[in-house]
C-alpha cells in the first residue's frame, strides 16, 4: 500500500556516533549496523520487552525514481512481492508461509524516497522471515494472471485517491512545486500506465534497483545482534551488486517567478476556521546535504511554543490563532523533493480572504525577516532547541518496530553517511547556518499559497477568492496528468 503522505519522518532528531562500519555498537541503546561484501547495510536493534522480532526490507527506490513512462510501477511491483517467487509458487502458498510464522499482520509502502516491505515474527522464526523477505525481493516470478489481476487493485487504489481530499491537496502541491517531473512525488501512477504495464518493465525495476547496495535489512526485537549477522550473511550474501543505482538530477529550487495564491474546498475542514500553507523548496540530501542541518534547526525553531515567530502570529489580533498549536511549520528531508511549510489555523469570525491575506503579509513582511534575528536564532534559543532534540530521541527509541521505520526512511532519503554523521553536524549549527538557510531558501523566495477552507465557507466567499487571484484546486486540476 501507499505510505501516508506527508509523514515527513524523522529527518530531524537523531543522534547516533559516528563509528566504523562494522559489529561495532552504535550510541543508540542496543543498535548495530554491519555492511555486507556485496554493499546490503543490515540494522539491528536489540529490544527484548517482548519475544518477539520485527523485519524489513527497504530499497532505495520509489517515486523519486519512476519517468514519465513507469510512474506507478514501483507501487505495482511492491503489490507483486504477495503473488509468489522462487520459493512460494503463488499467492495461497505465500499466505500459508506467512500463517505457519505466526504473522498476522504483513505488509509493505512505496513512499517517494523508499519501497519497504515488513512484518513482525515470532523471535524463535526470525531466520523465516529473514528467508521468506529473500525469496520475495530477489525471486519474484511476476506470473501474468497475478499481474493482470493485482494491476485492477493498483487501479482502484488510483481512482480511489482522486477522491480523497489529503491526496488531492498533496497531488496539487507536487504538480506546482515540481513542475519539471511531478511524476516523481506521484507513487499511484496514471491508470493507464498500470494497465499497460509489462513484467519486462517490473524486472527492469528489479535489475536496476532491487540490488544489495541499494537496500538495507532491518531487524529489531528479541534478537542477538551477532546471531542476525551470521543470518543475513547467509541468507543474503549471494546476492549480486551492480555497479551503480541510476538517479535522475533534481528539479528547479524556484518554480514560481511570483507568489502562486490557491483555495482548497477542503472537505475535512470545519465551517468555523481558515487554515493556510505556505510552501517552499528546499534543500535536498542529494545535493544539498550540508544545507539541511541549518534547516532542520529552523523547523525547531520555528515550532517553539513560546519562540519569536509563534508569538509574533499570536499577538496580531487580527488573524484571531486561538494558541500557539493552531501555528505551524516543517522543513522535511527528502532525496530529491525537500519542502519548507508554513501553516495556521484562525477563526473563521470575518472575510476569509482578508484574514489568509493578513496572515501572507504578516508572514512576507515580519515573520520571515525575524527568522533572522536573535530573537529567533540567538545562542540560547538554538541551544534549547539541540535539548529538545535529545528529548525527542527518548520516545524515539521506545520500541524497535517505530525505530527501525523511522531510520529506514531517513537512510533512504539521505543515505547512510549522513545518517552516521548527524549528532556532530547538528551538535555544531549555529544561528549564522539558520540564517544562511533562510536567506537562501525562505526569504525573497516566491512560494505557494494554500488556503483551505470548507466547501459551504468557499461558496459564500468564491467570488471574493477569484478576485484577490487566487486559483482552486480540485480533483480536475491537481493531478498532473489529467492536463495531459
Amino acid at each position: 500500500m501507499n505510505r501516508k503522505m506527508l509523514s515527513y519522518v524523522l529527518a530531524v532528531g537523531l543522534f547516533f556516533a559516528l563509528v566504523p562500519l562494522s559489529a561495532k555498537k552504535m550510541s543508540v541503546p542496543g543498535l548495530y549496523h554491519y555492511t555486507l561484501d556485496n554493499g546490503l547495510n543490515l540494522f539491528i536493534m536489540e529490544n527484548n520487552a517482548a519475544p518477539l522480532a520485527f523485519v524489513m526490507v527497504t530499497v532505495r527506490a520509489g517515486a523519486v525514481t519512476q519517468s514519465p513512462e513507469n510512474v506507478g510501477l514501483f507501487h505495482l511491483y511492491e503489490h507483486m512481492m504477495f503473488k509468489g517467487n522462487a520459493k512460494y509458487p503463488n499467492q495461497p502458498a505465500t499466505i500459508a508461509a506467512l500463517n505457519e510464522m505466526g504473522i498476522s499482520d504483513w505488509n509493505g509502502f512505496t513512499a517517494v524516497d523508499a519501497v519497504s516491505y515488513y512484518f513482525t515474527v515470532p523471535a524463535g522464526m526470525v531466520r523465516n522471515g529473514l528467508e521468506f523477505w529473500s525469496y520475495a525481493i530477489r525471486t519474484p516470478l511476476m506470473e501474468e494472471k497475478e499481474l493482470a489481476n493485482e494491476k485492477e487493485v493498483v487501479v482502484s487504489e488510483i481512482t480511489a485517491n482522486m477522491t480523497n481530499p489529503g491526496r488531492i491537496m498533496y497531488a496539487a502541491l507536487g504538480k506546482h512545486l515540481f513542475p519539471e517531473k511531478p511524476w516523481r512525488l506521484d507513487t499511484s501512477g496514471t491508470v493507464e500506465i498500470v494497465r499497460g504495464a509489462t513484467a519486462e518493465q517490473l524486472r527492469n525495476i528489479q535489475g536496476e534497483y532491487y540490488v544489495p547496495n541499494n537496500a538495507a535489512v532491518f531487524v529489531g526485537g528479541d534478537v542477538q545482534h551477532d546471531e542476525i549477522y551470521r543470518m543475513v550473511k547467509e541468507i543474503y550474501g549471494d546476492w549480486k551488486k551492480t555497479k551503480e543505482i541510476p538517479f535522475d538530477s533534481v528539479p528547479t529550487k524556484t518554480p514560481f517567478a511570483s507568489i502562486q495564491k490557491f483555495v482548497y474546498p477542503d472537505a475535512r475542514s470545519s465551517d468555523n476556521f481558515v487554515q493556510t500553507g505556505y510552501y517552499l523548496r528546499g534543500p535536498d540530501a542529494e545535493t544539498d546535504a550540508a544545507d539541511t542541518y541549518g534547516a532542520d534547526m529552523w523547523g525547531y525553531l520555528v515550532k517553539k511554543p513560546d519562540g519569536a515567530y509563534k508569538s509574533l502570529l499570536l499577538s496580531d489580533e487580527a488573524l484571531s490563532i486561538p494558541d500557539a498549536d493552531y501555528i505551524s511549520g516543517y522543513y522535511s528531508t527528502e532525496r530529491a523533493s525537500g519542502r519548507i511549510a508554513l501553516s495556521s489555523v484562525m477563526l473563521n469570525d470575518g472575510s476569509p480572504v482578508k484574514k489568509t491575506e493578513r496572515w501572507l503579509e504578516v508572514v512576507q513582511t515580519k515573520g520571515i525577516p525575524l527568522m533572522k534575528t536573535e530573537s529567533f536564532l540567538g545562542e540560547k534559543l538554538i541551544a534549547d532547541a539541540k535539548t529538545m532534540m535529545e528529548n525527542a530521541d527518548y520516545y524515539a527509541v521506545e520500541t524497535a518496530e517505530g525505530f527501525l521505520t523511522n531510520l529506514s526512511s531517513v537512510w533512504a532519503s539521505s543515505g547512510l553517511d549522513y545518517f552516521l554523521g548527524y549528532e556532530k553536524k547538528m551538535n555544531s549549527v549555529t544561528g549564522k547556518q539558520v540564517r544562511a538557510f533562510v536567506e537562501k531558501y525562505i526569504e525573497g523566495k516566491n512560494g505557494m499559497f494554500i488556503v483551505f477552507v470548507s466547501p459551504s465557507v468557499y461558496e459564500k466567499n468564491k467570488a471574493e477568492f477569484s478576485a484577490a487571484g487566487y486559483a482552486e484546486i480540485n480533483a480536475d486540476n491537481a493531478f498532473w496528468w489529467k492536463e495531459n
